[in-house]
């Protein structure tokens, strides 16, 4: 096979693969009335606030403000992190970014090493080893393709959501997520997914314009923007479109770059491939990109105004490869790209929505802060987080949640892979518990292999999240998920009749039985550990507040308040009723007061999960 060639691409990824979900397809076919939608849009013009340091108050509103808009997925411990620190310390500590590792074989027990062997003849690296660094055998005709197994991208899958449930309290993954949508691929290879990730990883901390060098030569961009394939006798304008409109200076009004600067960008950047075979089936999982003079246009690339009618001279051999350094220079020459990236920031940590006064007052001293700290996206970020406008009392609770918050949230605050495994067999009518030892026979052994519960919680979890509308490492677009720059509905795509059930599918089941593990058994909520987390648990009220500030970030109104109790406790609203529950429990754990306890707390969980709250943050 050529060095350029590629094989045919099989079906990879998971073995049931959805297709993302249409946000604004079902937008358009429930009608929203557009107007009232507008009205409820006006929030920041309200706001006079500047890029000044914030010196009010820091305490449990401004802490959870701050989490829930750089956490994947806010939760008490995160809060907790936090406590004694001011806001300096607490940004600091949220800036810092930590090491992510790699991924490991955590599906032993769906292929075991004679199985993986015989399906690609290639030895597996045993249980909790990583594999990226091993080479793969070469595709050989129509047999499975060892790089593109679903038993790897699973593992891929787990490990990073797995990554984004057990984070430290630090940005790193929500940064991640934001760097997915602006600059978005379609998987590829393990090796080639993994080689995205961390360029997307490190992005934010290093220069964006040697960023926008990396991500130009990666293989899942080469191959998803057709910069693999084009030749110089027809360029493709995919890339050389995206890297302006999209990844750096913006879409018109905000920039005036035309088609001709299109046009150039196209036969200047012919000539990069990706090598499948080095990338692929040597050591390691650095890619390997070479520049192919023989496929470079050498002619003079001439832009317009927009870039001081800049002229790229071409030129001969491997010199042609330069004049991919000499775009990107031309380009961050411009003052567009710090505006537009200051937008794409603020839009996604604080608020969708633009005025001419954060245009004016935080949007352009973003710009300059940017520039003079050679484009990077962390510092940039940060004097945002410690401003007077972040902490504007009328930001806190007002996005939807995405998918990806929504959903780990939960996941978090119920420790969901230390939760307790339960079983109800229908035949006997009985339901098994494996905090009690007669039933843990029940239960295969497996299912208390902790690497196992990862690769089977967070392996599963992209249907969830596509369901709701959010599915990473499959965009709907080039341009990623429109909940994040599609004016003027912004983060209310995330909330339809389609995405409502898909949270309600997702909430009321871990409410009460635990979430789906495999066969018939379910994860469900560690009783002991999670009462042993409140303070003064038997108290009701005190438990009731702490339960709400928890899973809704604050009290909820009287009216729902006195409806969740009266649903618990009956019409005489006796509060002994709970703590009796609580404290039989606690002295004598046996399966009655388990749930007697249980069946009072899930009554809790699926009232309180169907607030309107629960949506925000």
């Amino acid at each position: 096979m050529a060095i350029d060639q590629k094989p045919p691409r099989p079906n990879f990824g998971p073995k049931n693969p959805q297709p993302p979900l249409d946000l604004e397809k079902i937008f358009k076919e429930e009608r929203i009335d557009l107007k009232a939608l507008m009205d409820s849009r006006k929030l920041t013009k309200e706001i006079n606030k500047t890029l000044a340091p914030y010196t009010g108050e820091f305490g449990d509103a401004q802490k959870k403000h701050l989490l829930k808009r750089t956490m994947v997925g806010y939760a008490s411990r995160h809060l907790k992190d936090l406590e004694g620190l001011t806001m300096e310390q607490a940004v600091d500590k949220i800036m810092t970014p930590h090491e992510i590792g790699e991924p490991v074989n955590n599906y032993y027990f769906e292929i075991s090493a004679e199985e993986y062997k015989e399906k690609y003849k290639n030895e597996d690296v045993g249980p909790g080893e990583p594999f990226l660094d091993r080479p793969y055998v070469n595709w050989e005709g129509n047999g499975p393709i060892e790089i593109f197994g679903w038993e790897r991208h699973t593992a891929v899958d787990s490990w990073v959501y797995h990554g984004m449930y057990s984070q430290p309290t630090s940005i790193l993954w929500k940064f991640y997520v934001f760097m997915h949508n602006l600059t978005p691929v379609v998987r590829t290879s393990h090796k080639a997914n993994y080689s995205y990730l961390k360029t997307l990883i490190d992005a934010p901390y290093r220069n964006y314009r040697d960023f926008i060098y990396d991500l130009t030569l990666e293989p899942t961009m080469l191959e998803y923007l057709n910069l693999q394939l084009s030749r110089k006798e027809t360029p493709d304008e995919n890339y050389a479109r995206e890297v302006q409109e999209l990844f750096t200076v913006g879409k018109r009004p905000f920039s005036r770059y035309t088609e001709g600067d299109v046009q150039s960008a196209a036969r200047l950047l012919v000539g990069w491939q990706f090598d499948h075979y080095e990338t692929h089936h040597s050591e390691g999982w650095k890619p390997v990109v070479y520049f192919r003079p023989w496929n470079h246009d050498t002619g003079d690339k001439q832009f317009s105004e927009f870039y001081g009618d800049k002229l790229i001279k071409g030129r001969e051999g491997e010199a042609g490869a330069e004049e991919l350094e000499d775009f990107l220079d031309m380009i961050f020459e411009t003052d567009e790209v710090a505006i537009y990236l200051s937008r794409r920031l603020f839009q996604f940590f604080v608020y969708p929505v633009l005025s001419d006064h954060i245009e004016q007052e935080i949007i352009k001293p973003m710009a300059e802060i940017m520039r003079s700290n050679g484009y990077n996206l962390s510092e940039t970020l940060r004097v945002l987080l410690k401003s007077e406008y972040f902490y504007s009392e009328e930001l806190f609770n007002s996005l939807l949640k995405a998918p990806l918050d929504f959903t780990f949230s939960l996941y978090k605050e119920f420790d969901i892979l230390n939760a307790d495994l339960q079983m109800w067999v229908h035949e006997e009518q009985k339901q098994y518990l494996s905090i009690f030892e007669e039933d843990r026979g029940q239960f295969d052994e497996k299912y208390f292999d902790e690497i196992y519960r990862i690769y089977k919680v967070f392996g599963n979890i992209q249907w969830r999240l596509n369901q709701q509308g959010m599915q990473l490492f499959e965009p709907p677009s080039v341009s990623g998920w429109p909940a994040f720059y599609q004016e003027p509905v912004y983060d209310l795509f995330w909330l339809n009749s389609v995405t409502i059930k898909a949270k309600k599918d997702l909430t009321e089941p871990m409410g009460r039985w635990g979430l789906h593990f495999e066969d018939r058994s379910h994860l469900r909520l560690k009783l002991s550990s999670f009462i042993d987390s409140f303070e003064n648990a038997e108290n009701l009220d005190s438990f009731i507040s702490q339960l709400t500030d928890r899973f809704l970030g604050g009290p909820i109104p009287e009216r729902a308040y006195i409806r969740i109790k009266k649903s618990v406790l009956g019409d005489q609203l006796n509060e002994n009723y709970w703590t009796e529950a609580v404290t039989r429990y606690r002295s004598n754990p046996n399966r009655d007061n388990y749930n007697t306890l249980y069946h009072r707390l899930e009554q809790f969980m699926y009232l309180l999960f169907e607030l309107n709250e629960m949506h925000v943050h």
